[in-house]
């Protein structure tokens, strides 16, 4: 594993980290290494796969080695041209806000004491409910009103100031963050490597291993699924790099998916206030936040990639923009607000609230202010985010015959609205984890406090921004009219993370001031109080979380359907395959990315006419592998089998219910048994039968 792992580190460094390095020198003030790279990331992200596409598209293939080197180089050196013809972004660097300031109102320590002691009661399974529960927030919310109607409101403009710390601490940031990246790997990579290798958990991994799978051969894959073309470009690119398979790349790279979202998390947390917060931002991102970690242990790799750390980008270089509006700064802007699109539709929800948030925010307010120039910018940024989001939009769903000769249908995608029944609303400490939400909530209120002083227009659209892409996504988890509220509540981590390390920062400000006020025993004691409540209630359920996502998991495949898949790779001639799902967490998608297969559709006849399951053929390819399963000897199936091309049933029999076995069996001139072992049963069909195995 180690040596796949550093393959995939380089050709992840050389596609996806590095070429937008330049091009962040260009449109971006440095802002310290990490702010740095997580800014190259998400230009490399954006341009690399762009460039693949239109290159696989040039050359009428799929995507080859030589395109795989040319499109990061040529994301390279054209960043490099730029800033040797234009120079390095120039403009402040500094967080827009204040740091994060002490609570020196003693009632508003002293709730928060007790808020976190019933924290802590609240993770004791015999003592937890949702009484307790409502008590702790409500506690928090009270505790934050406390302090902020305490603090008087600036008597004049709040200037964004460079925090300068005493002492050594500020060399000790960088090698604090990257302890906390290092843990947050660990986190990731341990159970992948205790329990999973060579495969690694979920189920959603397939699909996208067999989406980069026909990328790599054909340059597309119009008849599978309906995810934007990012990730599985993306993905062939740092496979044919690596030289690793889909499969091979994913169990060994995914899981530093997590060290990514953390680090989006920490630039835009250190654009805000600064890179202590940012660090708190990473670690409860990585460490303590439960919805990124669940999307990477369900293979969900476009969502967790658009959702956690391209939007996440997307907001940060938005909040540049604010502070330090320039034509460089909404280009920033534009390009990375778009690449969300390029990824996941849900993301494009996402970016489209976004927009919309912008233009009644944004443009009126700094009309009204008077500062033409800058609204005039905002408004050239949204245009060019809308004009790129609309070219990717334009290329994967299908708007762009003639000039795309290929269509995915959106039809699957405007179908699912309303058909998602959304959680309780205490679900969102499960989904997120507790400490997420309780943190959360006090940085939210905290911050919308904070609207009571004199801020510039940057800082009131930054702190409005953020409260506003709060509330927006968790409104979207209370609905079933964006067809996505489970998405939306998990993804609510993505913001709600950056107020929890906001609202840690003021807490950690709080103790140490109070501490520090050692003529006063009672202020020292209720420090104490509070931070051992605080310590123990974060840590507690943050052991809980972690204990439970180390065991081992059923999202695996067993070593039969292992050879099974590595039996089809090797007869892989072309055409599609009909297959059977493993599990209840493993769906026939596993079969077609071990065999290299696009595949048909099989989901059984009770959800297969439900929305939610189309893909973007549409519903007759899922009829037609029903049909091919369940009555093989109709002449509907023999016309499936010569319509659709396909090449081999394979048959799980631990899932004998949905397809007859003796009808195969039965019909030895239309299906020839070439495989068989405890588990699975492949048939040839007529039209490829090869010697039996």
């Amino acid at each position: 594993m180690l040596f796949d792992l550093i393959r995939a580190a380089c050709a992840a460094l050389a596609a996806a980290v590095l070429p937008g390095y330049f091009w962040a020198v260009l449109l971006r003030p440095a802002g310290g290494l990490a702010e740095r790279l997580a800014y190259s990331t998400a230009l490399s992200m954006a341009a690399v796969p762009a460039v693949a596409l239109v290159l696989i598209h040039l050359a009428n293939s799929g995507l080859t080695l030589w395109i795989a080197i040319v499109a990061p180089v040529t994301v390279l050196i054209s960043g490099l041209a730029a800033v040797r013809v234009a120079g390095a972004a120039t403009g402040t660097a500094d967080p827009i806000l204040p740091g994060p300031q002490a609570i020196s109102d003693p009632r508003a320590l002293a709730v928060l004491a007790l808020a976190f002691l019933a924290a802590l009661l609240s993770v004791v399974p015999v003592l937890a409910s949702a009484w307790l529960v409502l008590g702790v927030l409500a506690l928090l919310v009270l505790a934050a009103v406390l302090a902020g109607l305490a603090a008087p409101a600036a008597p004049e403009v709040a200037r964004p100031t460079r925090h300068r710390t005493p002492g050594q601490w500020p060399r000790l940031r960088g090698p604090v963050l990257a302890a906390v990246l290092v843990a947050i790997a660990v986190r990731a990579y341990e159970p992948a490597i205790r329990y999973d290798w060579p495969s690694v958990r979920g189920a959603d991994h397939f699909s996208h291993a067999a989406m980069a799978e026909q990328v790599l051969a054909h340059g597309g894959y119009p008849t599978y699924l309906i995810y934007p073309p990012g990730l599985p470009a993306l993905s062939a690119v740092l496979s044919r790099l690596s030289g690793l398979e889909p499969l091979a790349l994913y169990a060994v790279l995914a899981p530093s998916l997590l060290v990514l979202t953390a680090l989006g998390a920490y630039a835009l947390a250190a654009r805000l206030w600064g890179p202590d917060t940012g660090i708190a931002a990473a670690a409860l991102s990585g460490l303590v936040l439960h919805g990124a970690y669940g999307g990477l242990i369900d293979g969900r790799y476009p969502d967790l990639v658009s959702a956690y750390f391209l939007i996440t980008m997307a907001v940060a270089a938005l909040l540049t923009l604010y502070q330090s509006p320039s034509v460089r700064s909404a280009a920033l802007a534009a390009v990375i607000g778009a690449t969300p699109v390029l990824y996941h539709q849900v993301a494009t929800l996402y970016t489209a609230l976004i927009v919309v948030l912008a233009v009644v925010t944004a443009l009126p307010y700094l009309w009204w202010r008077g500062q033409r120039r800058e609204a005039g910018l905002v408004l050239l940024a949204l245009t060019g985010l809308v004009l790129i989001a609309t070219c990717y939009a334009w290329y994967t769903y299908g708007l762009g015959w003639p000039l795309v000769h290929h269509a995915a249908s959106s039809d699957a995608v405007s179908m699912v609205l309303g058909t998602q029944t959304p959680s309780t609303p205490i679900h969102v400490l499960t989904e997120l984890a507790p400490p997420i939400v309780w943190l959360g909530l006090l940085g939210v209120v905290l911050l919308a406090l904070s609207l009571r002083g004199r801020l510039t227009s940057a800082q009131w659209l930054a702190v409005v921004t953020l409260l506003a892409w709060c509330a927006l996504m968790y409104l979207g988890s209370r609905t079933a009219a964006d067809g996505f509220p489970q998405r939306f509540e998990r993804d609510l981590g993505a913001p709600l993370s950056v107020a929890a390390a906001f609202g840690l920062a003021v807490l950690g400000a709080s103790l140490w001031a109070a501490w520090q006020r050692t003529q006063s025993r009672p202020a020292a004691a209720g420090a104490l109080v509070l931070a051992l409540a605080t310590v123990l209630a974060i840590g507690t359920t943050t052991v809980q979380m972690v204990q439970s996502e180390w065991r081992p998991t059923r999202r695996l495949p067993n070593r039969a359907v292992l050879a099974a898949g590595a039996w089809l790779w090797q007869h892989n001639t072309g055409g599609t395959i009909v297959a059977t799902g493993i599990n209840a967490h493993l769906t026939e998608r596993a079969v077609l990315a071990m065999g290299g297969y696009p595949g048909l559709m099989y989901y059984g006849r009770g959800p297969s006419t439900g929305a939610r399951s189309l893909p973007p053929a549409g519903l007759r390819p899922l009829i037609e592998s029903q049909e091919v399963l369940e009555y093989p000897g109709s002449r509907e199936a023999e016309q499936a089998i010569n319509r659709e091309d396909i090449r081999y049933i394979f048959l799980y029999l631990g899932n004998s219910q949905d397809f007859d076995l003796g009808g195969f069996r039965a019909d030895p001139a239309r299906y020839r048994q070439v495989f068989q072992n405890a588990a699975v049963v492949i048939f040839a069909t007529m039209l490829h039968s090869p010697g039996s195995a």
